[in-house]
């Protein structure tokens, strides 16, 4: 009885470790004639959405629709893409910051407005949101977009977007509360 007591501490001490490990996954695909690095993070849907596997695959993003639906018959989807953090200096802000200033000189029409900030449930730092208005894209006419910091098990750091988009204002509006939720947990 008394070894029962050590292997259940080492046992407590390896499950609250495993719970503290950060959640970014790196994957290498075939690109161009060589081996490429992508990222994408451990996540679990909201309830009623599900992640769909092949727009996931086929874009290299994670992709999260609605159950029932697809990436091309979902009203509002969210998508997770994970970019290497190589800039320490820069600030998340900063980040967003260029990021917004790209969007805005590809798509020449887009309005973009900055919104509350989301604090998460895991304590690491909450989310920078903004809002977009992008008329000449049909199929993003509207966005809202999430700017977060992950880790991966060797510390590197990483950059998340986390963006919920739609043809409709009100699809988003309807799916607002699951994306928050979405980010609050992640």
């Amino acid at each position: 009885m008394k070894h029962v007591r050590p292997v259940a501490m080492a046992l407590a001490v390896m499950l609250f470790a495993g719970a503290a490990q950060a959640e970014v996954k790196k994957f290498m695909h075939q690109c161009d004639g060589k081996l490429c690095p992508s990222f994408q993070i451990v996540l679990t849907p909201p309830d009623g959405w599900v992640i769909d596997e092949e727009a996931t695959r086929a874009n290299r993003v994670q992709v999260i629709v609605p159950k029932g639906k697809d990436f091309s018959s979902a009203p509002a989807l969210i998508y997770v893409q994970v970019y290497y953090h190589r800039d320490k200096q820069q600030s998340l802000a900063d980040f967003a910051e260029v990021s917004n200033k790209r969007w805005l000189a590809s798509v020449k029409d887009a309005k973009i407005s900055e919104r509350p900030a989301v604090e998460r449930k895991n304590g690491k730092p909450g989310y920078l949101r903004f809002a977009f208005e992008n008329p000449s894209k049909k199929q993003q006419a509207y966005e809202v977009g999430a700017f977060g910091i992950d880790a991966d098990t060797d510390g590197n750091e990483f950059v998340l977007d986390v963006v919920m988009t739609g043809a409709d204002k009100a699809a988003l509006d309807r799916a607002e509360k699951d994306y928050i939720a979405f980010l609050k947990a992640h």
